[in-house]
């Protein structure tokens, strides 16, 4: 399990751009994404644009220094799982009243499935993955972000507590960090179809 895809897909739905270029903005590096189709191009490059605002964005930037040090340095993963979350509880104040979160990632799952781009082997699991648990919907529950944190976890070279720490910091500071994501998000709503504006011109 992956983090932050909710808001890509979310977001891309957003500025009607493609749900499965955004996605692929994960995994597309560099100038590879000249190879891909026009609309799939717009997609990596909303991704990238959405993931350098959040990461200089005041709130974010503020909401980094308030982790502990013990897991400062990775407290933007942190932020981008309990923000998929939030986005999951918060949807109807950020969509559409047509816009139904199951519908959008059927959507997603339905278009990953037609793409056949080999992009990477690793990009290749993550996609079998996706296709046969279809777990975007598992992040409507805080559980999801503790599975997803111990899955990162496990990728750490040297043994961290690193999940346990970042469940109890977002225990502790849930109120604040909803109050900040409230705040977030609608920049990040307007910056996007503001860049996907002058994109498309």
């Amino acid at each position: 399990m992956l983090m932050n895809y909710i808001a890509h897909l979310h977001l891309a739905q957003h500025t009607k751009t493609s749900l499965v270029g955004n996605f692929l903005g994960e995994f597309i590096k560099g100038s590879a994404l000249d190879d891909l189709p026009l609309d799939l191009q717009h997609g990596v490059r909303l991704h990238r644009q959405i993931d350098t605002y959040t990461d200089t964005h005041p709130v974010v930037l503020a909401l980094k220094q308030q982790f502990p040090k013990s897991i400062r340095r990775y407290s933007g993963i942190v932020l981008d799982i309990y923000f998929d979350h939030l986005l999951m509880q918060h949807w109807q104040q950020f969509s559409a009243i047509d816009v139904k979160k199951h519908t959008l990632f059927n959507q997603f799952y339905h278009d990953l499935a037609l793409l056949h781009h080999d992009i990477s082997p690793h990009f290749s699991r993550v996609k079998t993955g996706l296709l046969r648990h279809q777990w975007l919907d598992d992040y409507e529950q805080l559980d999801a972000c503790s599975r997803a944190m111990q899955t990162v976890e496990k990728r750490f070279t040297r043994p961290t507590e690193f999940a346990q720490q970042a469940m109890g910091f977002i225990h502790e500071n849930s109120a604040g960090l909803q109050q900040s994501f409230l705040h977030f998000y609608p920049d990040l709503l307007g910056h996007s179809t503001l860049f996907v504006s002058k994109l498309i011109k």
